[in-house]
């Protein structure tokens, strides 16, 4: 290795030295770009997966499994045998019809907006799984009114299906009349 004239006030050991670092010394923003590409690439990576997960978990779910946005796996509907998922909780304030499906529309809960008050069938659905898995507990079994839970099916005359989570029992709900709402989706 020639040594460097502009470095004559160096030992020739020095100008190595000071030539090495000098061709070693690392672009920083080509660095830093490829690790921050690497970082991306790698957070993707682990969000595909995850999602692939959770994919996996909620198509093998059983009724009570509660999902990975913290709803919980309901069973599937009898309208559309499409899978339904709950809110873990009850509205906190008992309601009535038109004020539930107001709250249902706007409900942004579990990372979803797309909430609704349950059919009837919906409803029952509901009922007979409210012992299983994550649901156990959830539901006000006793308490009148709030052992009766809203639908979103209609009767004659305003009036809508109610459900008692005591022991099944099907009425109607009057207009003014404010009951448990449990939102679903699905």
């Amino acid at each position: 290795m020639m040594p460097d004239p502009s470095r004559k006030h160096l030992t020739e050991a020095q100008q190595k030295a000071a030539a090495f670092l000098t061709r070693s010394k690392p672009d920083f923003k080509r660095w830093r770009a490829a690790r921050e590409s690497a970082d991306i690439k790698t957070a993707e990576e682990k969000a595909a997966a995850q999602a692939k997960a959770d994919a996996k978990r909620i198509a093998n779910a059983k009724v009570g499994d509660v999902m990975p946005d913290g709803s919980i796996y309901a069973g599937l509907s009898p309208a559309t045998n499409k899978r339904i998922f709950v809110a873990a909780r009850d509205a906190r304030v008992a309601m009535r019809f038109n004020t539930a499906a107001a709250f249902a529309n706007a409900l942004d809960a579990h990372g979803h907006k797309d909430w609704r008050v349950p059919t009837k069938e919906e409803l029952d659905v509901l009922f007979q799984n409210r012992e299983k898995g994550a649901l156990k507990g959830t539901f006000n079994l006793n308490s009148v009114p709030d052992c009766y839970y809203l639908s979103s099916t209609p009767m004659v005359d305003d009036f809508v299906w109610i459900q008692r989570f005591s022991d099944g029992e099907l009425g109607r709900n009057y207009p003014y009349r404010a009951v448990s709402v449990r939102c679903v989706r699905g």
